[in-house]
Parts: structure tokens; sequence; C-alpha cells
């Protein structure tokens, strides 16, 4: 049953964070909420069926990139839509309509997985790695935010602090992964020089807030970080595109 027209559902959980996002900006508080509960259902159902495009039930596939993203910023936009009393995360869904509509457009099918990834060491560094990318580029919403209101705040350095913290444990996580799998915890390859460049970068970038020329510029480097973060990441989802799929 998850396998028929799993992929319609990936459309109207699309649809429905657009509408959703269009009556928030109208102030349509309620309706709008509604409309981003239903894209997050859907897109919950999708990643459930996404795991059975193969005919057995393979986790891997939830937890593609392109696919688990959102509903990571799916998650994000309906907390601060409960958060507050008429609160609007038109920031954060305008983020989700955007990384949605890229899913919509990527390579549906599943890679079939090697027993090498047949670990939850696996499951749990892609899970991690995307819940921290969400987080990443939150926090560099925020930030840009603060200079398009001209009002200085701080409110993107705590999305920053969880996003390293999740992307820390996807390190940790990856590395007992590659130990299983290859018998080391890294290799100078693009993949995971990709990820230490990542990782690298944010442990600068909150470390350079306590010093006092730096503390102005922590916004910028909270930018410049997910513009980091997502060259490396859609960089290689978009060559994984060109690898062989089942139930695209």
């Amino acid at each position: 049953m998850f396998t028929t027209g799993v992929h319609a559902w990936l459309y109207g959980a699309t649809g429905c964070y657009f509408i959703a996002f269009t009556l928030y900006c109208r102030r349509g508080h309620r309706t709008a909420r509604a409309a981003l509960v239903a894209g997050f259902i859907l897109q919950s159902l999708y990643l459930l069926g996404r795991g059975w495009l193969g005919d057995i039930f393979i986790p891997n596939a939830i937890f593609e990139g392109p696919f688990f993203l959102p509903w990571c910023l799916a998650l994000i936009s309906l907390a601060q839509s409960v958060k507050k009393q008429g609160s609007r995360p038109t920031g954060a869904l305008a983020l989700l309509v955007v990384f949605s509509l890229f899913s919509v457009f990527y390579a549906k099918g599943i890679v079939p997985p090697t027993p090498k990834k047949s670990t939850v060491w696996a499951l749990l560094f892609f899970m991690f790695e995307s819940a921290a990318h969400a987080l990443f580029y939150t926090g560099a919403l925020y930030a840009a935010l603060s200079f398009v209101e001209k009002k200085r705040s701080d409110n993107f350095y705590l999305w920053v602090i969880w996003g390293f913290i999740a992307y820390t444990i996807a390190q940790i996580t990856g590395a007992l992964w590659c130990f299983l799998g290859w018998g080391n915890t890294f290799s100078w390859g693009a993949r995971h020089l990709g990820s230490a460049a990542i990782w690298t970068f944010y442990a600068a970038c909150l470390h350079l807030k306590f010093i006092s020329n730096w503390r102005e510029k922590t916004a910028l480097l909270a930018i410049a970080g997910a513009a980091l973060v997502f060259f490396i990441s859609y960089g290689n989802y978009l060559h994984e595109m060109s690898f062989h799929r089942i139930g695209g």
C-alpha cells in the first residue's frame, strides 16, 4: 500500500507547504497551521513509503538528504508556529518551500544499499546530518533577517549551536560507521573532507563569538556557513542523481 502513488504524497506535501507560507503572509494563522500540519503528515507518509520502494523495507531511503531535510524544516516550522500564539514562521516556511521544490525535481528512486550501509550507525549519521543542515539554514536565515530588519539580535546563534551539536553527533556516528565498514574512521575522500570542512568552520564560528573583534561578524559567518553547507551537500546530491536507482 505504501508504494502505490507514493510520490504523489511528496507533491501534496509541497503544495501544502506553499499554501501555508502564502496564508501566513496573509495572516491566516489557523488555516496556515492546518496546511502546515497536513503537509508534515503527507511528508511523513512519503518518507515511510520511500522505505518500501524496494519491495522490502529499507530504512536508508527514509533519511536521504533531499527528502529528509524538508521534513526537518517542516518540524522546525511547526515548533515555531505553536511556540507563541500568533507567531508566524514565514522565514522557516520560505526555506521549507525552496528545499521541498528541489526534492520534487530530484531523482525519486532509492539507491540499493550496500552491506556496509546496513548498520544503525549509517542511519544515525544521515539523520543527524540532515537535522544539522536544517538548523544551520535556519540560523543563517535569522542572521540575514537581523541585517534586513536592522535590529541586532543573537536569535540565530542558538540555532547554530544546536546545529553544531547535531553535526558533531553525525560525525561521531559516521566515524563508527566508517570503522565498521572500511576499518578506519576517516579517509581523504571528497565526502569526508567536505564534512570536516563544515565541522571546523562552525567550530571556529562558535569560538570567534568570544573574541571582541569578531563578535559583530558572527552573523555573517553563520550565513557563510550555510552557503558552505549548501555548496557541499547539494554538490553531493547532484552527483548522486546519476546513481542507479529503483522505484523512481
